[in-house]
């Protein structure tokens, strides 16, 4: 009876060098996915830093640069609205602050390329917390100034609500009211978010950092198995 040890298998790794390579081209894909929103981010925060001081527009010139194709989201805009009788509509549920809050939005009626612009007025501070919010019923106000932001950037049932205007032509943004003349009553305007954070930089050295941890550990292990 022989007491030989087994040879040790020497063998290159194929399974658990395709593993390794597919995972640590995941981490880099996660982080230069982090870089780019890095980029979307600062290009966001420095339009957001102009806009403190931007003189408000009107907004059917806006519009009509809109209908070419342009970009006109975080343009500070002003126009009046149609006079017109209050629809109810859904509160649009957010977050603000850690609360939960509620914003009213009213349809505005306009001239130009488009004929109508969805209004969101503000939160409604007596709703602050609440879970669940019943339709509001509001009425445009005359004179609105605010900012333009893209439906699908801001979330909620905006989007929703503007198909509900199809036969009006609605324009493809949503005003976000920072003032109104005359104000609407048991709303308090807020068309910014009150805090953006830009971690992304953060994120990105994580996943880099992980991918090149990731390759360590494979090349031990296979130091460690070749070395046996």
């Amino acid at each position: 009876m022989s007491d030989a040890s087994p040879a040790p298998d020497r063998r290159f790794p194929i399974g658990l060098t395709i593993a390794t390579l597919i995972a640590f081209a995941i981490l880099c894909g996660l982080g230069t996915w982090q870089v780019q929103r890095l980029h979307w981010k600062e290009d966001l925060l420095a339009r957001i830093d102009r806009l403190k001081t931007a003189p408000a527009v009107p907004l059917d010139g806006v519009l009509a640069r809109a209908a070419k194709g342009e970009d006109v989201t975080w343009t500070r805009v002003s126009t009046i609205c149609a006079p017109h009788e209050a629809i109810s509509l859904p509160l649009v549920y957010g977050v603000r602050d850690g609360d939960i809050v509620w914003r009213a939005t009213a349809p505005c009626r306009i001239q130009g390329p488009y004929g109508l612009i969805l209004l969101d007025l503000g939160v409604v501070p007596e709703l602050k917390g609440q879970p669940l919010a019943p339709d509001r019923a509001v009425a445009a106000p005359s004179e609105v100034t605010g900012v333009l932001m893209a439906p699908k950037q801001l979330g909620g049932n905006r989007a929703a609500t503007v198909v509900r205007f199809a036969a009006d032509k609605p324009a493809p943004y949503i005003l976000m009211v920072e003032s109104s003349t005359p104000a609407v009553p048991g709303v308090t305007p807020a068309p910014l978010p009150a805090e953006i954070s830009n971690r992304h930089l953060e994120y990105a050295l994580t996943w880099f950092g992980l991918a090149v941890t990731l390759l360590f550990i494979y090349a031990a292990m296979l130091w460690r198995k070749m070395r046996s």
